[in-house]
């Protein structure tokens, strides 16, 4: 799974329109991928692409490590993209998932701000968003990019 993942990412630079996005089905377990957790979420981090996962996690029988693992790691990976991670129960959800993560990015708002700190240091800062949604409406669930890398002179 991770060396899909790098690979996608790698196919996404020569990408035809500037926004970007890759949706994951799968359990999150990985088989003897050449990257590993940690690359491939550096990778992520920087790649200016949205993640999402559908997950197909069968907690009843684990027959790995990495297929115990798989939930959490495809979460690490999809939320420092400003994506998400959503299971499917079953596999009759994964069409309604899909269509809901379609929508999701369909119906997205773009932030931007310029930090106090002039500092080109290239270290990681840290992105806390807050929405107050009106009286009127319901709850407001915000997923966005917990940070990004600052330039580097």
């Amino acid at each position: 799974m991770l060396d899909a993942i790098y690979l996608a990412i790698a196919k996404m630079r020569s990408a035809r329109y500037q926004r970007r996005a890759l949706l994951i089905v799968s359990d999150g377990g990985d088989n003897h991928s050449r990257y590993g957790l940690k690359e491939i979420k550096s990778l992520v981090q920087e790649a200016n692409v949205e993640l999402y996962a559908i997950g197909i996690f069968d907690s009843m029988f684990f027959k790995s490590f990495e297929e115990f693992m798989g939930k959490r790691w495809l979460g690490e990976i999809t939320d420092v993209t400003g994506g998400r991670t959503v299971a499917a129960g079953d596999l009759g959800k994964v069409p309604e998932i899909a269509a809901t993560v379609s929508r999701e990015m369909r119906n997205e708002y773009v932030l931007g701000y310029r930090s106090r700190k002039g500092v080109r240091d290239g270290k990681w800062r840290k992105i806390k968003v807050q929405v107050t949604p009106p009286a009127t409406a319901g709850r407001v669930q915000a997923y966005y990019k917990k940070g990004y890398l600052a330039a580097a002179r």
